[in-house]
């Protein structure tokens, strides 16, 4: 029985270090190529970057969610260029106000990829901002700067009949050209328009949005006063064309205000010689399912006086071709003299759709993305133990069942000895006075009698009758 409790001890000791995983050396992470210089270039059509490594690089530059497309082509190289447009790409345009002047930058999120082939844990993201100069944003165009002049000129003319003019401009109605090119130019330097994509309520991540959260289209301009203008033809795509939809048609009619409703202009703000007005339409975040960058663009038509207005509904339609051709005959007013584009893009996550679990709650890039060992395990009365939790539950287990047999064996033991001197019985249990027993007087139940255990021992079923 010692030996038993011996072996069984070896076992279970065995079964406890197989449990334990043994200590296996850890991987040796590689040395992280860091950037040592970034520098950007911009206007309003591209954007140059250009990044520095501290070694060679034998990785992938390339900006987050495109890859393929929107990379770095050099190889073991400690200089990395990018040229990407700035209407696809995930390049995003913001502003902000800076000594009470708005500023526009352009915003890039760019992956450094340790391996050209493989994704690791020390790859490392990068925002590179560029900030746009004042001339770089501006509206400009032929039609546009011979808009601008007519409507100068008729200023002047009007105002050297009502005498408001100085002394050097009374003698002739004709504006000198120098003083028009001069007016020209400070009018058109002013002139601009953007698009912001924005979520409804204020996010410290406005640039990130989650599918069917409620968000903001906005287009601003700021042109000058005689100039309308009106959005159409806006298109959602991924950034590089191959999957796009329709918003709102040629006439800036939306397609399904379901995906976004029509745009309603806003009351204009003259601002000296200019003139800021805005247009909004909500629509519900939505995205393609191969990307997470959404990019919008829409048409800026401009317009000779205040642009037509469209009605949209079923009725009308029939008739706009009527009522557009009679516009035109009555007044010049509303005439389109060019068109601009304005495009923008957002980061739009869906974490109720796909799994995505390397990406936390907060969507904060900064802080480390916390993933659970186990995955997300169903149910509420889901009990999880560690292997070496269990491993020392166990343990303790046959620890306790070993001290149990050894104080059975000790007790067995000691009952033994204390009881091998003693006969069986002193007397008969059932003594008997009657002479006339059979059995001689004793009359013990067949299975208390000795003889009966040694018969059993011997192999025979029953006892031995004296």
């Amino acid at each position: 029985m010692i030996y038993c409790s011996i072996q069984f001890l070896f076992v279970t000791w065995y079964a406890v270090q197989a449990a334990f995983t043994p200590d296996l050396p850890q991987p040796r992470l590689s040395a992280i190529n860091k950037i040592a210089d970034v520098s950007a270039t911009c206007d309003s059509s591209s954007i140059n970057i250009t990044v520095l490594m501290e070694n060679p690089f034998r990785g992938l530059l390339f900006t987050k969610d495109f890859p393929h497309e929107c990379h770095a082509t050099e190889s073991l190289s400690y200089s990395l260029s990018l040229h990407l447009p700035t209407s696809g790409c995930g390049i995003r345009l913001n502003s902000r106000m800076v000594s009470n002047v708005e500023e526009f930058f352009y915003e890039a999120t760019l992956v450094i990829q340790q391996d050209r082939y493989l994704q690791q844990v020390t790859d490392l993201e990068y925002i590179v901002k560029c900030v746009l100069q004042n001339n770089d944003f501006v509206v400009k165009s032929k039609p546009m700067v011979d808009a601008v002049k007519k409507i100068i000129r008729q200023k002047y003319k009007k105002d050297v009949r009502s005498g408001r003019m100085g002394p050097s401009f009374k003698q002739s109605e004709y504006l000198p050209e120098n003083y028009l090119s001069q007016e020209v130019i400070d009018t058109l330097s002013a002139a601009k328009a953007w698009m912001e994509i924005i979520p409804e309520q204020k996010s410290d991540h406005p640039g990130v949005l989650e599918v069917g959260e409620p968000t903001l289209l906005i287009v601003k301009s700021t042109l000058p006063v005689g100039i309308g203008w009106k959005v159409v033809d806006c298109a959602a795509h991924d950034g590089l064309g191959d999957s796009s939809q329709k918003l709102l048609d040629e006439k800036g009619c939306p397609i399904d205000e379901l995906l976004l409703a029509a745009p309603l202009m806003g009351p204009p703000k003259p601002i000296a010689q200019m003139r800021h007005q805005e247009v909004v339409s909500k629509f519900s975040a939505f995205k393609f399912p191969d990307r997470d960058r959404l990019h919008l663009s829409c048409g800026l038509q401009i317009c000779k006086g205040n642009c037509e207005k469209v009605n949209c509904t079923h009725e009308s339609i029939t008739n706009l071709a009527n009522d557009h051709r009679l516009a035109r005959t009555l007044s010049k007013h509303g005439e389109v003299i060019d068109r601009f584009e304005v495009f923008n893009s957002v980061e739009v996550i869906a974490p109720g759709i796909e799994i995505d679990e390397f990406r936390n709650e907060k969507k904060d890039k900064v802080n480390d993305l916390l993933i659970s060992p186990f995955g997300r395990l169903p149910g509420d009365k889901t009990f999880c133990v560690s292997s070496d939790k269990m491993a020392i539950t166990f343990a303790l287990l046959g620890l306790i069942f070993l001290f149990a047999v050894i104080v059975a064996v000790a007790a067995l033991m000691k009952a033994r000895r204390s009881g091998s001197n003693l006969s069986y019985y002193s007397k008969s249990l059932f003594s008997s006075t009657s002479s006339d027993s059979r059995f001689g007087g004793s009359k013990l139940l067949l299975h208390e009698c000795p003889s009966i255990r040694q018969s059993i021992a011997r192999g025979v079923p029953y006892g031995r009758v004296f």
